[in-house]
């Protein structure tokens, strides 16, 4: 997805038949992923009592670029052609560039058919536009893929021949988490390919998303698994509302003691990087934190140079009755100019004032967006700058998404 927006599937949404999933002999207690890919978890089975089991689930390295977008490899094809991929729960398709693309894709790699020896033919015609404007064209084809060493046989996915307003994004296209109602042409996700073809041991994914670009551990998403030691306390859970895009209902957003709105929809979207919501309500929040409209860069700024960040209130957003915070240093982005460079401070203090003699400008990460879903509620998008301080998981079963705080919650 395009850094700083959030996509919307052109066409009507249609519904897919779920097959049922019969009911598991135990339940998941605790489960701790391994450095082997190994799921260690402590269960309850109504025949043996208390035992621990080891299960294999897909762990896939993901990379911090700059905090705008989180990207992992996978391969397609047969023998493998490695790609960086953008992995999206805002989207359902996956697409790379064809070796036949001939717009905006000279430095990006390129799926060659030819080469794979497990290739098949599809060519039905692949069409998907963002709400930015960019778009990508091609059409579709069919081909084994694999994420660290698991490997999904008989994946439709799209060759772009053609790739418009995504100049300046590092990976070579995007893989899409949602629901199959927002594919396109009836294609199925990869991650029920994984379910449906017993490649994973439940049919959730987790995303750990570390908002340190140096860190050692770096950020994770986790198929078929749960790593709790990337997490602390509870998971709070809230059921989906529609399931195309991964949306449920929020019971309010604040700025202090401030109520700005409640009874909102809201959709967790590891493909935007800001977090996003109607005009309105968003002009309120930033109004609350004492932030103005900058109309040049669709975004709201606070004077660092006179504001302490010590100062300013948090934000809150209460889901399932729980309340998520989001401190001043976690929805600021901080810059400064010297007059010869323009670049982006992270390492800043936050009980003082920032030096007078440097010009700081700090944009609130909230952002507007009239975004709408099918049955046109107005929806809030909670992306990386909510989802790097909150460990989330993604259950296409029980239809529902979790949220529990990050052990990086605090890192800057």
């Amino acid at each position: 997805m395009i850094i700083f927006y959030f996509e919307i599937i052109n066409g009507d949404l249609f519904r897919i038949h779920m097959h049922r999933i019969q009911p598991h002999l135990y339940r998941t207690a605790n489960c701790t992923l391994s450095i082997t890919n190994q799921t260690i978890c402590q269960m309850s089975s109504r025949t043996f009592g208390n035992i621990t089991v080891e299960k294999s689930s897909v762990y896939e390295r993901l990379v911090n670029e700059d905090n705008m977008y989180f990207m992992g490899n996978i391969s397609i094809g047969t023998p493998a052609q490695t790609f960086l991929v953008n992995f999206d729960t805002g989207s359902s398709d996956l697409w790379v560039p064809s070796s036949r693309c001939s717009s905006n894709c000279t430095r990006l790699h390129k799926y060659i058919a030819a080469d794979s020896q497990t290739y098949i033919l599809n060519g039905n015609p692949f069409f998907l536009t963002y709400a930015d404007g960019s778009f990508v064209s091609g059409y579709i084809s069919i081909d084994t893929v694999t994420i660290n060493g698991i490997t999904v046989q008989g994946q439709r996915f799209a060759e772009c021949i053609s790739i418009t307003g995504m100049d300046n994004v590092l990976y070579d296209g995007i893989l899409g988490l949602g629901y199959p109602t927002l594919a396109n042409y009836g294609n199925t996700p990869l991650f029920y390919n994984m379910w449906n073809q017993s490649l994973i041991p439940e049919p959730i994914f987790s995303f750990y998303l570390n908002p340190d670009t140096n860190a050692i551990i770096g950020s994770e998403l986790i198929f078929g698994g749960i790593d709790s030691s990337k997490f602390t306390g509870d998971i709070t859970y809230v059921p989906l509302v529609l399931t195309g895009y991964w949306e449920f209902q929020m019971t309010s957003v604040s700025v202090g003691s401030t109520l700005i709105n409640s009874s909102l929809y809201a959709i967790a979207d590891t493909g935007t990087t800001f977090i996003t919501g109607p005009a309105t309500q968003v002009e309120a929040l930033n109004g609350a934190l004492g932030a103005t409209y900058d109309s040049s860069a669709n975004m709201y700024t606070l004077n660092c140079s006179i504001n302490s960040l010590s100062s300013l209130p948090n934000v809150t957003f209460n889901i399932a009755g729980v309340i998520f915070t989001l401190k001043p240093s976690q929805y600021l982005v901080v810059y400064y100019d010297d007059s010869t460079n323009y670049n982006n401070s992270t390492n800043y203090d936050n009980s003082t004032n920032y030096d007078n003699s440097t010009s700081y400008i700090c944009y609130s990460v909230f952002t507007p967006s009239d975004s709408k879903d099918s049955f046109n509620n107005s929806i809030w998008i909670l992306g990386d700058y909510f989802l790097r301080r909150y460990y989330s998981i993604f259950d296409i079963v029980n239809n529902r998404i979790g949220f529990a705080q990050s052990i990086s919650y605090n890192s800057e």
